[in-house]
């Protein structure tokens, strides 16, 4: 009888052991948090001309912005709203606000001393917070590097968008300080030439590149892979494709309108998605600063690599656009 329990009694603790869950000993935990995506910094307080009050906001991304409700600040204090309506600026550009204005809803009230100093501040909402800090312009009279700025003068990032602040004899308000260089490991769209259908890649490294496997698109549409031996790019030197081509091997089939526009992007791989996305050229009819090109003329960066595209009335494809 006494065995006969003994089991039963076994039985039963094995029982409330099998029905207990298991629990891994060695659990995953899971993936390694990384780090903090980086934030790309796009709007800046760009210039200030203290003479005729007026400062410049420059939007550096390939996008038109809206700062409508963003705020401005000086020395701290005498809060600025941007109304509704006043803060639209576009991709690459500029919108100049004038201080010490009557009209609130053409600018603020308080002023900017080029001889007393000022620090201008813009944050993206009511909320002047640190954490809301969008950009500012410190050229407080007890700065380090406090600047004067005599009258006829203007104080401004030496390139748009740059650290370094210089005194410009010439004010620049609504255009710009100065291209920056384009920045190491850059490639490029740096010119077309919609008559001949040429365009041409540049290479702002130091190092040659093979682009083959990357991906050009017409107006989001018509890819074209480069093919394998179609893509080395020598450091600092181009490349030059030939549009509306019979022969896959030497260009895309799609054409490139001088007067009708294009929007010409180039993917690091066949997934043309944003993420992917190593450069552009949008002169699309529909964008603010749309250029005509003509045949025998070509549309182009200033300078290799830099922001600013104009019209060349001589081509330079295969060759620096100084």
């Amino acid at each position: 009888m006494k065995k006969i329990a003994f089991v039963l009694s076994l039985l039963a603790v094995a029982a409330c052991v099998k029905d207990l869950p298991y629990e891994n000993p060695n659990p995953d935990p899971g993936p390694t948090p990384g780090p903090d995506p980086v934030v790309t910094k796009t709007i800046f307080i760009n210039e200030v001309n203290c003479g005729s009050k007026e400062f410049e906001i420059y939007n550096a991304s390939d996008a038109a912005v809206d700062i409508a409700g963003y705020t401005f600040t000086k020395d701290d204090g005498s809060p600025w709203v941007v109304p509704a309506g006043k803060g639209n600026i576009p991709a690459k550009g500029y919108r100049v606000y004038v201080a010490k204005n009557a009209d609130a809803n053409e600018g603020p009230s308080f002023g900017l001393s080029g001889t007393k100093g000022f620090k201008l501040c813009l944050y993206k909402n009511e909320d002047t917070s640190e954490a809301n800090l969008v950009d500012m312009c410190d050229n407080s009279a007890s700065a380090e590097n406090f600047k004067t700025v005599d009258d006829g003068k203007s104080l401004g990032r030496k390139t748009d968008g740059g650290d370094e602040w210089v005194i410009f004899d010439t004010p620049t308000l609504g255009a710009s300080n100065g291209a920056a260089p384009a920045p190491e490991g850059r490639i490029c769209i740096n010119e077309v030439n919609c008559g001949t259908k040429e365009f041409e890649i540049y290479n702002g490294t130091s190092k040659a590149v093979d682009i083959a496997g990357y991906t050009f698109t017409k107006d989001d549409g018509s890819p074209w892979v480069v093919p394998a031996g179609k893509g080395n790019i020598p450091a600092k030197g181009y490349r030059v494709y030939v549009a509306k081509n019979a022969d896959v091997n030497e260009g895309p089939a799609f054409g490139l309108s001088g007067t009708k526009g294009f929007k010409l992007c180039l993917y690091k791989s066949e997934d043309t998605s944003e993420a992917n996305l190593v450069d552009k050229c949008d002169n699309s009819a529909s964008v603010e600063n749309f250029k005509t090109v003509e045949d025998g003329k070509s549309l182009g960066r200033k300078t290799d690599g830099a922001d600013e595209w104009v019209v060349f009335d001589t081509p330079t494809i295969g060759s620096s656009n100084k």
